[in-house]
């Protein structure tokens, strides 16, 4: 049974925010999927927090993790670790595993990912799952992480598009004018994020004060736990590579048999690489100028 904390001092409070935002929204999920809400687990702490949120709102959901292939071995073990707990508790999890792995689809497109080249979320993070495909989703977004965030994310958005080129963006406070709509039954993408206006400060006070365990790798130093290499992760990559040597191998043998493929089929070498690990150096060290495509060409 759920004791009251700080949180739950004021009515306006994010938590309870965010608590009212789940349970208002369950009918319409449950409407959209029998299974209800689809959480979406990555192994980082918003997510953490987020499936704590949904326990401690009382509405039905299912927990599901998209492997990458790319994750931290500790990541990968933790995930198993928390879903064999929740399982015991009673709630749902599910991990999934992609057609084609990170490198075989890097392989595939002759390229590593880039800032603006991130051809890899959309198929191993962000990919549709046919069952789940109409549920409301929700993630653990936030808009402090960004500042793309903070101006594309809301705490309910609708759309029909894959690609968010027409997402619609509400603030939980308009929940009730969402509702009244018929949008939330018939777009193609419904998503709840409860911690679209969590703070970091605000999110470490509650993982301190209601004690969530979170990846351990996060006391080991890591600020996050995402996909090793990751473009995004900026120079924290270096960092992983160092305490993953077996992954920035893997990484340059991936880099040969790209140059090797564009090579034989007489693809551009825009930067003259001679070999796979100039790539990767270049690739991990180097900054590519906003709008610029590596190899001149477009993305298969």
């Amino acid at each position: 049974m759920y004791q009251p904390s700080f949180f739950d001092d004021t009515e306006q409070s994010l938590f309870n925010k965010s608590i009212e935002l789940i349970r208002s929204f369950e009918s319409i999920a449950l409407k959209r999927n029998p299974l209800g809400y689809v959480v979406g687990y990555s192994g980082g702490k918003d997510s953490d927090v987020l499936v704590d949120l949904f326990r401690k709102s009382g509405v039905k959901f299912i927990v599901i993790h998209n492997h990458t292939t790319l994750d931290a071995p500790e990541t990968v073990y933790y995930v198993r670790k928390k879903f064999a707990e929740w399982e015991a508790a009673g709630i749902k999890c599910k991990i999934f595993y992609p057609d084609k792995s990170f490198w075989a689809l890097c392989l595939q497109k002759k390229m590593l990912p880039s800032r603006i080249a991130r051809f890899c979320c959309s198929e191993l993070k962000e990919r549709d799952i046919a069952e789940l495909r109409f549920a409301t989703h929700s993630f653990g977004v936030r808009k402090a992480e960004s500042v793309r965030r903070s101006l594309h994310r809301d705490s309910i958005e609708l759309r029909n598009r894959k690609d968010y080129s027409d997402i619609q963006r509400f603030h939980f406070d308009n929940g009730e004018q969402v509702k009244q709509t018929d949008a939330c039954y018939t777009k193609n993408y419904h998503i709840i994020n409860p911690l679209a206006y969590w703070t970091d400060n605000y999110l470490w006070h509650y993982i301190e004060s209601e004690k969530i365990e979170i990846n351990p790798l996060y006391k080991q130093g890591f600020c996050r736990v995402g996909c090793i290499g990751c473009p995004l992760a900026s120079k924290h990559r270096i960092e992983e590579f160092e305490r993953y040597p077996k992954y920035k191998a893997l990484y340059i043998k991936l880099c040969d048999k790209i140059m090797r493929e564009r090579k034989a089929q007489g693809l551009p070498n825009k930067y003259g690489f001679k070999t796979g690990e100039e790539y990767f150096n270049w690739w991990l060290y180097e900054e590519l100028p906003q709008g610029e495509s590596l190899f001149d060409v477009e993305d298969e």
